[in-house]
């Protein structure tokens, strides 16, 4: 090391100083601070609101296709069910709809296959029906291929399976005495179903087989508690469940290696159309009544705390509802002026960096069409009991 020495006004003189070599860090490494993931946003340019990507639909023929690679965004508008890149570079014709099959469109975990209303079944080989009645809303895809759809009975004293490749194809997979909400764990070996056994309410995992043995997750202590919707996680060892006491909607999400749940939000207003994207720890969920504006909501999983989703973009003061994640930090959201249903603009909101792109404007039953990542088996601790919800 070389250090100059001035004194006074007398002239500097260089001095010559050899520092000694070491191999011993400076700081112990058990004393070094621990790497961790950020969780501030730095807010992104969002889209100007009357320069959507897509700005003409393509008008010629329709035809079924295979799932664009980086996802794809579904919606209609008038009789045609189209298809486009989450970038707009895409936009195409998959079908055509005749009045009595225009509704929600839900994707299969692999993309491939589309139900309509839940009366129609769209894959490439064309269109047939589902064997479900037009309308049916708690119609689930079988996880992990989509080669079946279950659903519970209108007297929710049963549970029916129909094959998607032939619907023709019936079987009875009743487990609980009354099953009123179920959802497919992403194993594909099991439901987790909202319902009844001997005269005691709770969450159940049940197999797909008729009568065997249900697992209890957690009871119902509670006879005015109803519980309107659940969501797995794409990791299959977490559920999302709404329920409502009649004056106050809570989300919890339930730890089923555990049985401990864990509530994320307490609202007076309702909480519906839970979310969950095809890559582990993405949830979103909608607040608000459908005769006002509401609003999105996002469990942040870098940080753990629950955001709103849209804020400081030109949508956030819109209603705003939940389409689909194409995976772990773009969320589709549909933004109307009020309201729950109808004409919307189709928005991709980035969790990461809080923008918001416009991908189309004045569409209908908007949905995404991903590949959802492989879930590990549902596993319960032997030690863990069921709580009391």
């Amino acid at each position: 090391m070389v250090v100059a020495a001035c004194v006074g006004g007398v002239a500097c003189t260089t001095m010559t100083q050899t520092t000694p070599t070491s191999l011993v860090p400076l700081v112990p490494p058990d004393q070094l601070p621990l790497p961790t993931m950020a969780t501030t946003t730095t807010v992104a340019t969002s889209s100007d609101p009357d320069r959507p990507l897509i700005t003409v639909l393509p008008d010629g023929d329709c035809a079924p296709a295979e799932r664009l690679p980086d996802g794809e965004v579904t919606f209609v508008v008038g009789d045609r069910l189209y298809g486009a890149s989450p970038d707009g570079a895409v936009a195409r014709c998959l079908t055509t709809l005749r009045a009595e099959q225009r509704g929600e469109i839900r994707w299969s975990p692999r993309g491939d296959r589309a139900l309509i209303d839940g009366s129609t079944l769209l894959d490439p080989s064309g269109v047939r029906r589902s064997g479900f009645d037009n309308g049916s809303t708690r119609v689930v895809w079988e996880f992990p291929t989509g080669d079946g759809l279950v659903s519970p009975s209108a007297s929710s004293r049963s549970v029916v399976r129909r094959s998607t490749i032939n619907p023709d194809e019936r079987a009875d997979v009743t487990v609980l005495d009354l099953t009123n909400v179920i959802t497919s764990h992403p194993d594909g070996g099991n439901l987790i179903a909202v319902g009844q056994v001997d005269g005691t309410r709770g969450l159940f995992a049940t197999p797909l087989a008729r009568d065997a043995a249900a697992t209890p997750l957690a009871f119902f202590a509670d006879p005015g508690l109803t519980f309107p919707e659940l969501a797995v996680d794409a990791a299959g060892d977490i559920v999302y469940l709404v329920s409502d006491n009649g004056t106050q909607f809570r989300l919890q999400r339930f730890d089923i290696a555990t049985l401990s749940p864990t509530v994320l939000e307490t609202e007076q207003a309702p909480i519906s159309r839970l979310t969950v994207g095809p890559l582990w720890r993405t949830v979103a969920w909608r607040v608000g009544l459908c005769n006002s504006v509401t609003s999105v909501r996002v469990l942040d999983d870098r940080s753990g705390e629950v955001v709103t989703a849209a804020i400081g973009t030109p949508i956030e003061s819109q209603s705003v509802s939940p389409v689909g994640w194409l995976d772990s930090a773009r969320l589709v959201v549909e933004a109307r002026p009020l309201g729950c249903s109808g004409i919307a603009d189709v928005w991709i909101w980035n969790l990461l960096d809080g923008s918001a792109t416009l991908l189309a404007r004045g569409v209908e039953y908007s949905a995404t069409r991903t590949v959802n990542e492989a879930s590990g088996p549902l596993a319960i601790d032997p030690a863990a009991q069921p709580p009391v919800l």
